[in-house]
């Protein structure tokens, strides 16, 4: 007459194996994927001053290289617009100043370890300005090509003094390298409001 009901039963999933199933997968992903790591500019800032007063430095017009980043990006060397590559020859020729131009840098005969006594232009400075609100992208290309600029510079020294490339230099050589071209760069901000040039 009346029949039992049965209840269904709903069956189960078996969930032992997912949680080695994920860990498998976790190391998988983990080992198989690369992950980029930013790079940055490498700098050695100047050791902290001795005294609390501030010295002033005074640098000729002649031993300054001025190079602004706009706003819109736009890249001046002087008061020229300048592309990458065009201000990467204007850094070479006034840091070199193979022709020992009146309106490029001062040189002087310092005596180097390795390389005797040369004729530098170590108290130049190239004055980079750049704009509030001016991109990064464009920031970074910049830093890189002035780097580019001084490790031509360097690379052309060390081949013609040593015979072989900077990279193969010994720690003096590549010291005496750089002493020889000394990379420097001051960076300010514009004058004015909102950063513009």
């Amino acid at each position: 007459m009346f029949r039992k009901r049965h209840h269904r039963r709903i069956p189960e999933l078996n969930t032992m194996a997912t949680s080695d199933i994920s860990f498998m997968l976790l190391v998988f992903f983990l080992v198989t994927t690369s992950i980029d790591s930013d790079k940055g500019l490498a700098r050695r800032l100047p050791p902290p001053p001795q005294d609390q007063q501030p010295t002033e430095l005074v640098v000729k017009e002649r031993d300054i290289l001025r190079v602004a980043i706009g706003d819109d990006g736009r890249l001046t060397c002087g008061d020229r617009v300048v592309t990458l590559p065009e201000l990467r020859e204007r850094i070479v020729t006034f840091v070199d100043n193979a022709a020992d131009s009146p309106s490029l840098p001062e040189k002087h005969i310092v005596n180097i370890p390795k390389l005797g006594r040369c004729s530098v232009t170590d108290r130049h400075v190239i004055a980079l300005e750049v704009s509030r609100d001016a991109d990064y992208d464009t920031y970074f290309h910049v830093q890189q090509t002035i780097t580019a600029a001084y490790d031509t510079l360097r690379g052309r020294l060390a081949v013609a003094r040593f015979g072989h490339t900077l990279d193969e230099c010994s720690p003096d050589e590549r010291s005496a390298v750089m002493r020889h071209y000394p990379q420097r760069v001051s960076e300010t901000e514009p004058e004015g409001k909102g950063g513009s040039l």
